[in-house]
């Protein structure tokens, strides 16, 4: 099996920690088997894109019930 070109483990790895992340995986875990040395790095490192998931998600709700003048 041929790999695509330009394929990088590194994409792939963060691509696997964001997902498990995504998934509501436990950062705990999640951290060890990225082999972090704290889930307080993997949060730092990968938590913001669930924190403007988290917003984005909470205006598209606003938006269909009619408060999007709100948010």
């Amino acid at each position: 099996m041929k790999l695509p070109d330009g394929f990088r483990l590194h994409d792939w790895r963060a691509s696997k920690i964001t997902n498990d992340l995504d998934s509501h995986e436990n950062p705990v875990e999640v951290s060890a088997n990225a082999r972090h040395h704290s889930p307080g790095y993997t949060m730092t490192r990968y938590g913001r894109r669930r924190a403007e998931g988290a917003k984005k998600l909470a205006a598209s709700s606003a938006a269909r019930i009619g408060l999007s003048s709100l948010v």
